[in-house]
């Protein structure tokens, strides 16, 4: 019996097809530019990691406003599902999928004036960088979403290759949660501290991610639907091992420099789980995703903290009783998780549904003219490119808007500044790292900011750190004022002391204030999730 499908159908079929693949190479080109970062440092903005993160939204976009057109004043179908916008009308899914894109446009441009207002990241979350991660995983959660309302529509005209689009999507977001949460396993993030006690992060978040995803696997794809998700984390673990320095190697050109230490280990596969395929396996018998208990055992034995192939071994760090604490602290907050993730499938059900939806009054004019007004604002405010970097000397493939290539005593080193010019008020982060062909070998490094007020000469002393043995010192240079400051840059070399003065001009206060920030990044995907949420419910 021959199975026919409408021309609308294969169209979605393409688009998921599409989707899946631009989420798959996307995770993938972000293994490889956290990677670009840690050997190389940071370039120009299309680098050929971020031509692979981005490169997918092309394709994306004109397939979904070409469908959306389509749907809205070609399509003559009278059981259209969705819900209006304007004259224009589509799927629920594919609203998500133009609100996440929308988002991770957006958090671009804000990543932009962050970098001009804040300098060049040096961690993984920041306030522009939720607003990323957030749309990206938005789209994701809508491909899941717009293959469950092919599956249900479909049905016995199901492609048999179907349940690889949905594989590959959980994949790509479980693996996108991975990524954001690496933030958590490095040093200067990896715990918080309450009342003296330090508490490791990474086991709630990362944990809270698996206990979201490993049932959705079995919800969406059968009772095999975990396992095939552990097995695919597990090869793209070695997969990632193997190609990740290839392909940053093979992508460097004449321009790009490995910087000391490289190559580095490749944390973008360290951070995913290693044990979870054989503790699935051994634990999938007494039924652990049914058991919110087991569950919650089992997310927390095979995190990725407990094995020492990270930067440092944490639980050493923080000592057994820490470790034991943070535990305690995780089991409990994962087990009152465990009932509110089993929301999130419900969710993606109600979603996926072949429904029309109609939505709640429409917004006062003024509300709609603040939010036009607040987001003009942002687009069209003037604003240097954070990305571009400015060179006091030819490349060397070091990362920094502004280096110095200084003498200290006849030992030559690098001093990047993570913003140019620093601004008064908030701390810069500093490097200080040998040149090339040094063999000097520095056992301390600091600064001394001096200027002269009323009464004498002040002189502040920031202490340099060298994290990973590698002679690579960075610290936390605050600027109390604007204006002409020296910095002396001080290093230990045979026991011997000295320094060389850099002049800094240094610039006005940000104008958007750091807990501004962060709650702009915060409020924007909260309202998203609570207004899908709140759709999922009409």
């Amino acid at each position: 019996m021959e199975i026919k499908r409408s021309k609308e159908d294969n169209f979605l079929l393409s688009f998921l097809v599409v989707l899946c693949l631009y989420h798959i190479i996307a995770r993938f080109g972000l293994a490889v530019d956290f990677q670009w970062h840690t050997d190389i440092g940071r370039d120009e903005l299309f680098t050929p990691p971020h031509v692979m993160i981005l490169a997918g939204m092309i394709p994306t976009s004109i397939m979904l406003v070409s469908y959306i057109l389509w749907n809205s004043f070609v399509s003559e179908n009278p059981n259209k599902n969705g819900f209006f916008i304007g004259p224009f009308i589509a799927p629920t899914s594919l609203w998500m999928m133009a609100c996440g894109l929308i988002t991770l446009v957006t958090g671009g441009l804000y990543d932009d004036y962050w970098h001009i207002s804040y300098g060049v990241d040096t961690t993984i979350i920041t306030p522009p960088h939720i607003w990323t991660f957030a749309g990206g995983m938005l789209v994701e959660v809508a491909t899941l979403v717009l293959a469950l309302q092919m599956k249900n529509r479909l049905k016995e005209a199901t492609p048999k290759w179907f349940n690889l689009v949905i594989i590959g999507t959980l994949w790509a977001l479980l693996y996108h949660f991975h990524l954001a949460f690496a933030n958590f396993l490095e040093p200067r993030a990896w715990f918080i501290e309450i009342f003296d006690f330090k508490i490791m992060l990474h086991i709630i978040f990362a944990g809270a991610s698996l206990i979201i995803f490993l049932p959705l696997a079995d919800k969406l794809l059968g009772k095999n639907g975990a396992l095939a998700l552990c097995s695919l984390l597990l090869a793209s673990q070695l997969l990632l091992l193997a190609i990740v320095p290839f392909l940053v190697e093979s992508m460097m050109t004449s321009e790009h420099y490995f910087r000391p230490g490289s190559p580095h280990p490749v944390w973008a596969a360290q951070c995913l789980p290693w044990l979870l395929l054989p503790m699935f396996l051994l634990t999938k018998r007494y039924g652990v995703l049914q058991n919110p208990n087991r569950l919650v055992a089992l997310v927390i034995v095979v995190d990725a903290v407990w094995l020492p192939t990270l930067i440092d071994h944490i639980p050493s760090e923080i000592g057994l009783f820490n470790t034991i604490l943070s535990v305690v602290v995780s089991a409990i907050v994962l087990r009152g998780f465990v009932s509110l993730s089993q929301g999130f499938g419900a969710a993606i059900e109600r979603l996926s549904a072949d429904k029309m939806i109609t939505l709640g009054k429409k917004s006062s004019s003024g509300a709609k003219m603040s939010v036009v007004g607040v987001f003009l604002l942002i687009i069209f405010t003037p604003l240097a490119s954070g990305h571009v970097i400015h060179l006091s000397e030819e490349g060397e493939g070091l990362d920094a808007p502004k280096r110095f290539l200084i003498d200290v005593n006849e030992t030559y080193v690098w001093v990047e500044f993570m913003i140019w010019p620093p601004k008064a008020l908030i701390e810069t982060e500093v490097s200080i790292l040998p040149a090339n062909n040094e063999t000097s070998e520095i056992t301390d490094a600091w600064t001394v900011l001096v200027y002269p007020t009323e009464k004498d000469t002040v002189r502040m002393r920031t202490v340099f750190e060298d994290r990973n043995n590698h002679s690579i010192w960075n610290g936390q240079v605050k600027f109390p004022f604007s204006g002409n400051q020296t910095l002396e840059v001080w290093l230990d070399v045979d026991g011997q002391s000295s320094f060389t003065e850099i002049p800094v001009d240094v610039d006005s206060p940000p104008l958007l204030p750091v807990w501004l920030a962060w709650f702009l990044a915060i409020s924007w995907p909260t309202l998203m999730v609570l207004m899908w949420r709140n759709i999922s419910h009409k």
